[in-house]
Parts: structure tokens; C-alpha cells; sequence
């Protein structure tokens, strides 16, 4: 490089100062995080931050709302903060802007449909294992409803998601239900799109039929088969609709 080449020549950006909020919001943080402040404190108020920072009242608030969407604070009217009590619910509610975001990218949306994938076969597999009489009877029930609603577009997604998550719970276990939640969540956005010529209400109501059939035979490898089956062909309406960007089409994942 000559001597009196610039800086620009290099690509280099001026460094960005972080904005006041973010400071604040880094170092309650930091305090969260290192056990200053404990779950169920309660955060200095917003007078005392204000004091403490040399900041004014919006940069407080900003922060505590950066905070409270990484799922370290609660904040309630009339009253000062709080910091959380850490659990699996928060942490996905915090995941939930990004992996929205992260959805327009085809690689993105093929993998996290392909650990739905995953996590739905087990879940298959287990029920078929494990559930109980009267589960299976809700399960039964929670069919008979997704096949009531053959034709109403919104009332299918809803109890189509409600018998998926019947599954989750017959494995009893709270961080499950919590990642089917927001699996359907993120995924029913796409999956709403899609016409109903490409992947019938029919036929996905006769999918879950195979689906419970197996399960009420007690026949792991015949539900996972069924579950794997009804995935595919979601998957196969996508493409089909080009609902994805141009990188993701390829054979639907698998496990």
C-alpha cells in the first residue's frame, strides 16, 4: 500500500457508537447475568437508572424494552421491573423476531422444517409407545374436529395444530409442548399460504387418520412411517408453490 493511499481503499467504516439505550440495557444485562440481580428482583427505578447512567427517561424505557423482548426482564404497570425467572417458554419467545426474519432465507426454513420433522416422527413414536386410553381418546377427538372442519380454512390450521400438538403432550414434558408451540407458530405462517389444490384438507385428514391408526395399534414404526409420510407431503406443497426461495428446492429433508 503507498503512503498516501486512504483508509476508504481498504473498505474500512467509521466504528459506531452504540446507542444510550443499548448501554443501559448492557449493563443490567450483565448484572442479570452474573447474579447482581437475581430472578424476581426488582430493577432499580427508572429515576435511579436515570441518575446512575446520566441518561434520560427514553433511553431507560428503550432498554427495559429490549430486555423484556430477550425474555431477562417483566415489567408491569404501576410497578418496577422484574427479572425473569429463566424457563424455555422465554427463551422461544425471544428466538421468535429473529427465526421470523431468518424465515425468508431457503436453507433456514429447510432445516427448521426439518427438525419439526424430526421432533414430530419421535413424538409419533412415543405415542405410540406410551399413550394412555384417555389420551387416545382425546386424540380420537381432536381428529373427529380437524375432520369437522374440512372447509373452513382457518378452523383446519387450528385443530390441525391441535391434534400435532396432542403428541407433544402425550410425552409429557413441558419443553416439548413449548418447541411444538412455536414450531407451529413459525411454520403454520408459511403453511397458510399454501392452496388447497396443492395439498388437500381431504387428503391431510386422511394423513392424520394413518397417523392415529398406527398409534391406536400400538405400532411405533408404522406411526413414524405415517408422521414422516404426512410431512413429506407438506413439504412437496411448498416446492410445488415455490413458497420458498429458489435455494430450497430439493427433495424434502429427512432425518
Amino acid at each position: 500500500m503507498n503512503e498516501g493511499d486512504s483508509s476508504q481503499g481498504l473498505g474500512l467504516a467509521p466504528i459506531s457508537r452504540p446507542k444510550l439505550y443499548e448501554v443501559v440495557a448492557a449493563r443490567l444485562e450483565a448484572a442479570i447475568r452474573d447474579g447482581r440481580l437475581k430472578p424476581g428482583d426488582r430493577l432499580p427505578s427508572e429515576r435511579d437508572l436515570m441518575e446512575t447512567f446520566e441518561t434520560g427517561r427514553p433511553s431507560v424505557r428503550e432498554a427495559f424494552l429490549f430486555l423484556e423482548k430477550k425474555g431477562l426482564i417483566e415489567t408491569e404497570n404501576g410497578r418496577r421491573a422484574r427479572v425473569r425467572k429463566p424457563d424455555v417458554f422465554s427463551v422461544l419467545e425471544s428466538l421468535d423476531s429473529v427465526i421470523h426474519l431468518s424465515l425468508q432465507d431457503g436453507e433456514t426454513f429447510k432445516d427448521l422444517f426439518a427438525a419439526r420433522s424430526f421432533l414430530e416422527q419421535a413424538m409419533a413414536r412415543n405415542a405410540a409407545k406410551n399413550i394412555t386410553d384417555a389420551q387416545l381418546a382425546l386424540l380420537r377427538e381432536r381428529l373427529d374436529g380437524n375432520g369437522r372442519a374440512i372447509g373452513d380454512r382457518h378452523e383446519f390450521v387450528r385443530t390441525d395444530a391441535l391434534f400435532h400438538r396432542t403428541l407433544f403432550e402425550v410425552a409429557d414434558n413441558r419443553i416439548f409442548e413449548a418447541v411444538h408451540d412455536a414450531f407451529a407458530g413459525w411454520v403454520e405462517e408459511r403453511r397458510s399460504k399454501l392452496q388447497r389444490e396443492s395439498f388437500t384438507e381431504q387428503h391431510a385428514h386422511r394423513q392424520h387418520t394413518d397417523i392415529f391408526n398406527a398409534i391406536a395399534a400400538r405400532d411405533p414404526d408404522a406411526a413414524e412411517t405415517a408422521m414422516r409420510d404426512h410431512l413429506k407431503g407438506w413439504w412437496a406443497a411448498w416446492v410445488t408453490q415455490k413458497e420458498l426461495p429458489q435455494d430450497a428446492y430439493v427433495d424434502p429433508p429427512t432425518t
